[in-house]
């Protein structure tokens, strides 16, 4: 009884770890005015260049899992993007490791840890008339991140 307990248990951990990891896509995947892009490890795997919105994912390829990628497309969509972001990053507990604001525009880095050693960063940039956010998940380090974005 108590070995199909842990295994409920675990099941349950990996679950609720896999429904957090996958948020982004599956909540805007179908809104209005929000491009979403989801990119798989294997896909990740075939792509020779890596780079968007200035920052070049090559160099942690081989350490992802995979990657999200939201724009906005209208000054709604911004706003909704940009409050329900917030909302997921505060529900889910995500450490803020960044904050940038200058100009109108606020630049924030946000962690969770899940078990394995698996982490998820969102780099969310945010303006009066666009929110972008990227998502990165897999064994990723914080130095890992910084080399993301020097790129």
């Amino acid at each position: 009884m108590k070995k199909l307990l842990s295994i409920l248990t675990a099941a349950i951990l990996f679950t609720a770890n896999l429904a957090a990891q996958e948020t982004f896509t599956k909540k805007f995947g179908n809104v209005k005015g929000i491009t979403s892009v989801y990119v798989s490890k294997a896909l990740l795997g075939m792509m020779p260049d890596m780079k968007s919105d200035g920052m070049d994912f090559s160099v942690v390829a081989s350490k992802l899992d995979n990657i999200q990628i939201l724009n906005s497309e209208t000054k709604s969509a911004s706003n909704t993007l940009k409050k329900e972001c917030r909302q997921i990053i505060a529900k889910e507990n995500y450490t803020k490791l960044m904050d940038v604001n200058g100009e109108g525009e606020s630049t924030g880095i946000y962690m969770k840890e899940f078990s394995g050693g698996k982490k998820q960063y969102i780099l969310l940039n945010t303006d009066s008339e666009d929110t972008s956010v990227i998502v990165l998940t897999g064994q990723l380090t914080l130095q890992d991140i910084k080399n993301v974005m020097d790129k």
